[in-house]
């Protein structure tokens, strides 16, 4: 596409978003400074822009049911899983690497995400178009990644909610009686919890089931190096 084309593009895509945004707040969310220049930059209504999920909370956000946000899945301080949780219904919008593990991919999508955008596809207004359509109270999802989500792989064993916490707690250092502490539950009561999770997908104790879950997708290499800057 020419540069004519694409400028002209934007500016379409630009004014339709203005011309729906009305109430509407945009946060961008993401320790890559590329991707919150370019929301900054290709949004006149970008309101918020934050390094972690921290430091967006700390900002004067207006009512999530008025809320947009713009994140990617490398927070310092948990992925987007814990952003969508923390701040439902705003509608988020994450931006993946098209590398993004399957099953990762497919629990941000199934866990209420309302639009995933291909990191590498975001020129050419992809970007904008994604955040049209979810300001038109629709879904959106780049094909690329779309097609991954329709493949069927085979199946790993699913996590309920408290034991992707517990894989995710374990994987950033705690010990069952700092899980424990968090989750204001006895130790006991953890460290059985995590006995059966191991029995559950084949694992025999902390360290396979971390490796296990860094297969999955389910714990990301970023947690793991908190971990080791914390210890």
């Amino acid at each position: 596409m020419h540069p004519t084309e694409i400028r002209s593009q934007v500016k379409a895509l630009q004014k339709a978003i203005s011309d729906l945004q009305r109430d509407w707040s945009i946060a961008v969310c993401s320790g890559d400074e590329r991707l919150i220049a370019s929301a900054s930059v290709l949004l006149e209504g970008c309101h918020f822009a934050a390094r972690s999920l921290a430091e967006l909370l700390a900002l004067p956000l207006p009512k999530a049911e008025h809320l947009l946000v713009i994140c990617d899945d490398e927070l310092p301080d948990g992925g987007a899983l814990e952003l969508i949780s923390r701040l439902q219904p705003a509608k988020v919008l994450v931006c993946l690497d098209a590398s993004i593990p399957q099953e990762r991919l497919k629990q941000l999508w199934s866990s209420g995400a309302d639009g995933l955008c291909c990191r590498q596809n975001c020129g050419g207004g992809r970007l904008l178009q994604a955040v049209l359509m979810l300001l038109r109270g629709l879904q959106s999802i780049d094909p690329l990644l779309g097609e991954r989500l329709r493949q069927q792989p085979v199946r790993a064993p699913g996590l309920q909610v408290s034991e992707q916490r517990l894989l995710e707690l374990l994987a950033r250092g705690f010990n069952s009686r700092e899980i424990a502490a968090l989750e204001q539950r006895r130790s006991d009561t953890i460290r059985r919890q995590l006995s059966e999770l191991y029995r559950k997908v084949g694992v025999r104790g902390q360290r396979g089931l971390i490796a296990w879950g860094l297969a999955q997708g389910l714990v990301r290499s970023r947690d793991l190096a908190c971990r080791m800057r914390d210890h």
